[in-house]
This record gives structure tokens, sequence and C-alpha cells, in this order.
């Protein structure tokens, strides 16, 4: 027989009682597998979170890359040769001196997206 309070958490839920409860209530045994089982589920769940939380730690790492330190380089090169260019520009400098380091900026620029793209493969 299920106590009153036992009934009332059932009834609120809208579960039936199970006959299968009121008769291990007085088993020790039946008691104890059950702990038994849900500290191995237990178990089995801490593992299965430490196994994704080192995939997730795994995945946030990058590797060194020495295309990605190419590409860096080169990106801070253009921005270099393109603030030279408009230094150019604003101080009316020659305007071949000005168009050779666009050009240089645009061949480095390309260099640099190579670098990076090629780095994912």
């Amino acid at each position: 027989m299920t106590e009153p309070r036992d009934t009332d958490a059932m009834a609120e839920w809208g579960a039936p009682p199970s006959p299968a409860a009121d008769s291990d209530r007085g088993r020790p045994d039946a008691l104890a597998e059950a702990f038994e089982r849900l500290e191995r589920m237990e178990r089995l769940l801490q593992s299965i979170r430490a196994g994704l939380d080192a995939a997730a730690r795994e995945q946030r790492h990058e590797q060194f890359s020495t295309r990605r330190l190419v590409g860096a380089v080169l990106q801070t090169l253009v921005g270099g040769l393109v603030g030279l260019a408009i230094l150019d520009w604003m101080f009316n400098a020659a305007p071949a001196a000005m168009y050779t380091k666009l050009a240089f900026a645009g061949v480095f620029q390309l260099a640099a997206l190579t670098a990076f793209t090629t780095m994912r493969r």
C-alpha cells in the first residue's frame, strides 16, 4: 500500500501507482540493487560528459600553422603599403610610386588570402 504523500505525488503527475514499487518497498536487496544501477548510470553519464568536454576542448584548440603566420605577416605588410600609398596621395608624391605600392599591396593581399584558404585544408 502506498503512503499518502506518494499517492499525492503520483496523482499530481498523473502516473498510476505501480504494483512493483509496492512489492519492492520492504526488500533492502532490491533497494540496494536500484541504488547500484543508479550509481552505474551516473558513472556512465559522467564518463560521457568527460568525453564530450574533452572533444570540445580539442576542437577549440588550434595547432600552430606556418600558413597562418605567413598570411598574418603578409596582411600586415598590405596594411603598411596601403597606408604609405595614402600618404603618397596626401602629400602629392609621384603617382608611379603610389601605384607601385598599391600593386604590391594587391599581390601581397592575394598571397595572404591564398595562405589563409589553404590553411583550412
